[in-house]
């Protein structure tokens, strides 16, 4: 049986993905655009983004509470890219409440990261003591990694500055153990609930 839901999920929050900019090359230094959700061909909501430089984008809209008058938002969000093992470079977000590096920020009324947000996973809501997904979130923050293995395959975590090339593969083929157990207890765990799949899917 499911336990009694204890935090929101990331699935109730409208979600910033910075890699989602980057495959639409948007993160041009002057581009100004704006960033729709949809749900069932209606557009539910939008924000103005604008690429200031490499390291800073603003944020643009308004929100507003029941029975309040709208509250305009305009405020910066760092940027900061990290080399990728096959080449390239992968950008993440700064959470504008506490600073952390993340992939993704979760839209309330000012955008933040699911930390500050008290957020959870779907697949954490359906499930109790889920041990190898908290094994899996310790051992990414031990390799420096900020990002969910819903995010973030562990083939593309970058090495930490210092750590020997052998206990660093080392770790990641635990990782990569540890997370493909998560993975199935995260399937099996919706099935039963009769949660889509793909309501996880990055």
């Amino acid at each position: 049986m499911a336990r009694q839901r204890e935090k929101d999920s990331t699935d109730d929050y409208r979600t910033l993905n910075i890699s989602a900019l980057k495959r639409k090359n948007l993160l041009r230094q002057g581009a100004s655009f704006q960033w729709e959700w949809w749900r069932r061909g209606e557009k539910v909501a939008s924000i103005g983004i604008a690429i200031e430089n490499r390291q800073s984008m603003r944020l643009r809209y308004q929100s507003r509470s029941r029975g309040s008058e709208p509250t305009q938002h305009d405020y910066p969000v760092t940027i900061t890219w990290t080399p990728c093992h096959l080449g390239g470079e992968r950008p993440w977000l700064h959470c504008p409440c506490c600073g952390r590096r993340v992939a993704k920020l979760y839209g309330g009324s000012v955008f933040a990261c699911r930390y500050c947000l008290r957020l959870n996973y779907p697949c954490q809501q359906a499930s109790k003591g889920d041990r190898a997904l908290n094994q899996a979130w310790a051992l990414r923050h031990k390799l420096g990694c900020d990002a969910g293995p819903f995010d973030f395959p562990a083939q593309y975590i970058s090495r930490p500055k210092g750590m020997h090339r052998m206990t660093f593969a080392k770790r990641i083929e635990k990782l990569t153990r540890i997370e493909e157990k998560a993975m199935a207890d995260a399937v099996t765990a919706m099935q039963k609930l009769g949660i889509r799949i793909d309501a996880i899917t990055p």
